[in-house]
């Protein structure tokens, strides 16, 4: 799994040689924290491949994860990759980071199929961040949003869930990669507390992503993608917390599903009010 994430790296970065930055690849005698402070002088992008050992490295949180934190402050991105399975929420500094692939899902739960498209949709992302991607916006393989920004999403949504079922979309807190807020059922006095992703990029080759790619035109699209956490106020009717919603948001209308795992369970359609 790391030599396929190596070779997406290097996929990303070519031409020229792609740096693994790590006291196992120091030169004998050499200044190892130099090295590394050095190099992520000049980076602009770290990757983190997150595992339970990468958890378990006392070597990884006291001199690496400090030094990229303080050079993240500087404009350099910060990536954490999924490996594995493992309880990386817990850990503090990747929560207020966005993780790929979509959700957290680690890479090692994935057929042949899904790993290879996350890995292309992730050597797609750092190709863009580096200022060397070949990949135009609608391309056949990595749809990057143009016109909308973030702020775009923060207001009040009212509309439909599956055509019949009221709900209003209250999104209160918005950041570059995130947002927070509540769905409102008014019908069952329910009120839910929601946490979502805003998607820079995303692939029409992800099986889920690919039921809803031909919703709307791919100019201007950002691909957003949120989950119901509990109740702030319970109704008369309960709510399942198991799924995901995955939309597209163009101007003033969000339009896409709700997901139970790939299975697409009941579409969503909602207009900015």
């Amino acid at each position: 799994m790391a030599r396929e994430v190596q070779r997406a790296r290097c996929g990303a970065e070519a031409p020229g040689p792609c740096r693994h930055l790590g006291r196992h690849t120091n030169r004998p005698g050499s200044d190892w924290r130099s090295e590394i402070d050095i190099a992520l002088s000049v980076a602009k992008v770290a990757v983190l491949l997150v595992s339970p050992a990468f958890l378990a490295s006392d070597y990884i949180w006291s001199e690496e994860m400090p030094r990229m934190v303080a050079h993240s402050f500087q404009g350099m991105k910060i990536l954490p990759l999924i490996i594995r399975p493992c309880a990386w929420r817990e850990a503090e500094e990747l929560t207020n980071l966005q993780a790929r692939p979509s959700e957290g899902r680690p890479l090692s739960s994935g057929t042949d199929s899904e790993i290879d498209t996350a890995l292309a949709a992730f050597a797609h992302e750092l190709a863009a961040i580096i200022g060397q991607s070949s990949i135009t916006p609608g391309s056949d393989h990595t749809t990057e949003r143009q016109s909308e920004s973030p702020a775009a999403i923060a207001g009040t949504w009212s509309g439909f869930y599956n055509r019949t079922r009221p709900v209003l979309l209250s999104v209160l807190e918005v950041t570059e990669e995130t947002f927070a807020g509540t769905m409102t059922y008014p019908a069952e006095g329910a009120i839910t507390k929601v946490c979502g992703n805003l998607h820079k990029l995303w692939s029409p080759d992800d099986d889920v992503w690919a039921q809803l790619a031909g919703s709307s035109s791919p100019e201007g699209r950002i691909a957003v993608t949120f989950r119901e956490m509990g109740y702030e106020q319970k109704g008369s009717s309960s709510i399942s917390f198991e799924g995901e919603y995955r939309v597209f948001l163009v101007r003033n209308m969000m339009t896409g599903a709700w997901f139970s795992g790939k299975r697409l369970v009941g579409g969503i359609s909602l207009e900015k009010t």
